[in-house]
């Protein structure tokens, strides 16, 4: 492991362990249990199953920092990152960027290495697909007008695979989903593919929303700590804002400016180094899995491709198959600017999925109809979680559609 690269993991290591620290409390899925709601693990729960993690051999990278300055971690496997990627610096105001930095070892193949960031002050079911069943890079290299330019700098190692949840705070079943998929990917040897995921992209608003179950308060959250919807701050027709976005900005902000908030501009500079040619974004709990656009009403140019992987998602998914289709007919036409997966694609050129784990499940316990929580989380994980991980499985790892 080179030095600046084994820094850039202790960093990471010593701000989880920092949070643990803070947030370290009784455990969450107890009282959730007792109320009907499932489960669930708190903030300091899901940072203990990060720390194992990093003890199974991930690689944690603080790659910036929220709003009210808790870390934003992403978790690293597989194949090495670019060279000149290296970690967050911790500092006053905006941080610098630090030193280069390569990667290490676990299970034969190689972690990805620490990527920089910025903070803020205030089908196929290949079980480990090879070359011949993964699509060159060449193939899938950067937005579709860069791809020829960009695929002659293209190496079989410099495939990622970028994995999002905990965006909107209230749906923690994506988060569970995310986890127990980071599990089985770190038992398995990904070849040339590099995974970079951040389990939590909105700890702030986590806190909140656990900070009201504990409370026995019912309150809908779905912004961060200054109430924007970091699913609709990311640069991709963030401007394209009609009457009803407009209205709707007055429940949920947009931001200021693209990216303006700290959360989104950590995970916009991190990935800037990498080649991503897949991306998986978890929410919940639509029972759907949906691909670009969202703020566009015309569908993008590999749409065929993006369905053929959700359609093949969503039968595998669950016992009752999911929908399967573009994000704007999800949205019966209105047009939704600023969401990571029109980002990720247009910015990226990665197939770019969102899936809406689970169908929610309320029942006919008046206590989850009137509780925010319950309408985004089932009261099983094994009802959701296992077979979505199956279902995703592939297609993370890059096996054709």
């Amino acid at each position: 492991m080179a030095k600046s690269d084994q820094g850039s993991e202790e960093q990471g290591r010593d701000a989880l362990r920092a949070a643990l620290f803070v947030h370290r409390r009784a455990p969450l899925s107890r009282l959730l249990g007792r109320r009907g709601l499932g489960p669930y693990r708190g903030y300091g729960e899901l940072l203990e199953a990060l720390d194992r993690l990093a003890d199974r051999g991930a690689q944690l990278s603080l790659i910036g920092r929220s709003v009210r300055g808790e870390p934003l971690l992403a978790v690293q496997l597989g194949a090495a990152g670019p060279a000149h990627a290296g970690g967050y610096r911790e500092g006053p105001g905006r941080a610098a960027l630090p030193a280069q930095g390569g990667g290490s070892s676990m299970n034969g193949a190689s972690l990805a290495g620490a990527h920089h960031g910025r903070g803020a002050p205030d089908g196929a079911d290949e079980p480990a697909p090879d070359d011949a069943a993964v699509p060159h890079p060449a193939e899938r290299a950067g937005p579709p007008a860069r791809r020829d330019a960009s695929a002659a700098r293209a190496g079989p190692r410099e495939r990622t695979t970028v994995i999002l949840s905990g965006i909107h705070p209230l749906e923690w079943i994506g988060v569970e989903t995310h986890l127990a998929l980071l599990e089985r990917l770190a038992t398995e040897d990904l070849g040339g593919r590099s995974i970079f995921a951040v389990p939590i992209v909105n700890p702030d608003g986590l806190l909140r929303v656990e900070m009201n179950l504990r409370a026995g308060r019912r309150r809908f959250v779905r912004g961060n700590a200054r109430g924007v919807d970091l699913n609709r701050n990311f640069d991709a027709g963030w401007y394209e804002r009609g009457l009803v976005q407009r209205l709707i900005g007055l429940v949920s902000s947009p931001g200021s400016r693209p990216g303006s908030e700290p959360e989104v501009e950590a995970i916009a500079h991190a990935l800037s180094p990498r080649r991503i040619d897949r991306a998986l974004s978890l929410h919940s709990a639509g029972g759907a899995v949906l691909y670009p656009p969202a703020h566009s009403l015309w569908p993008v140019a590999d749409a065929a491709e993006h369905r053929a992987f959700a359609q093949r998602i969503a039968r595998a998914a669950a016992r009752k198959p999911y929908r399967a289709m573009s994000y704007v007919r999800f949205a019966w036409g209105i047009r939704k600017a600023g969401l990571e997966i029109d980002w990720l694609h247009d910015r990226h050129g990665a197939l770019s999925l969102l899936v809406e784990c689970s169908r929610g499940e309320l029942g006919l316990r008046p206590s989850r109809l009137v509780e925010p929580f319950a309408w985004y989380n089932p009261r099983k994980l094994d009802d959701a979680a296992p077979q979505l991980v199956q279902a995703v499985l592939p297609f993370v790892r890059g096996a054709r559609a």
